[in-house]
C-alpha cells in the first residue's frame, strides 16, 4: 500500500513512513492530492469527508479518519487491513522526506554525526534521499515504547 497523507495527518505519515509505507505528505491542494493518487495509485489519508467524497467519485481509494489521536487512527487503519508490523528498521523510510533508509557501515558517517555518537554506537542508517543519518539512540529507545503501544503489545 501506497498513501497519501492530508495536511490534517502529519504526525500519522510520519509513523506510516517509519512503519516502510511510502507515504507522501505535504501537499496543501487537496485537487494536487487527488490528482497524484491517481496518477501513482495510492490511498488517500484524511479526516475531511468532502475531500474523501470528491476522491471517491473519481474512483480513489480513500481511507476516511474520524479520529484525531494518533493510537486512535492506527486502530482504524488496522480495521482497514493495513498491517503493522517491524519498525524501524530495516523497511523504514526517512520520517521526514519518504526516502529508503538503508544501514550504513559505522565509517561511512565518521565526522558527520556528533564523535561522542560515532563513539558510543555501532549501528547507523542513512536516508538514500536527503542523506538523514539515524542510530539507535535516546529517541531511537521512544519510538520503540510507542511502537509497542500503537502495536497494542506490553
Amino acid at each position: 500500500m501506497r498513501f497519501i497523507a492530508d495536511m490534517m495527518l502529519g504526525r500519522l505519515a510520519r509513523w506510516l513512513r517509519l512503519y516502510g509505507y511510502d507515504t507522501l505528505y505535504g501537499i496543501k491542494d487537496d485537487d494536487e492530492i487527488v490528482r497524484i493518487a491517481l496518477k501513482e495509485d495510492r490511498i488517500i489519508l484524511t479526516r475531511d469527508s468532502a475531500l474523501a467524497e470528491r476522491a471517491k467519485k473519481l474512483g480513489v481509494k480513500v481511507f476516511l479518519l474520524s479520529s484525531n489521536s494518533l493510537e486512535e487512527q492506527i486502530k482504524e487503519l488496522k480495521n482497514l487491513g493495513v498491517e503493522f508490523r517491524e519498525l524501524f528498521p530495516p523497511n523504514a523510510r526517512c520520517p521526514k522526506c519518504n526516502g529508503p533508509i538503508k544501514p550504513v557501515p559505522k565509517e561511512e558517517v565518521k565526522g558527520k554525526v556528533p564523535p561522542k555518537v560515532y563513539e558510543l554506537y555501532s549501528e547507523f542508517y542513512v536516508c538514500q534521499k536527503c542523506g538523514q543519518i539515524y542510530w539507535p539512540g535516546r529517541q531511537w529507545e521512544e519510538m520503540l515504547k510507542m511502537d509497542r503501544k500503537l502495536r497494542g503489545e506490553r
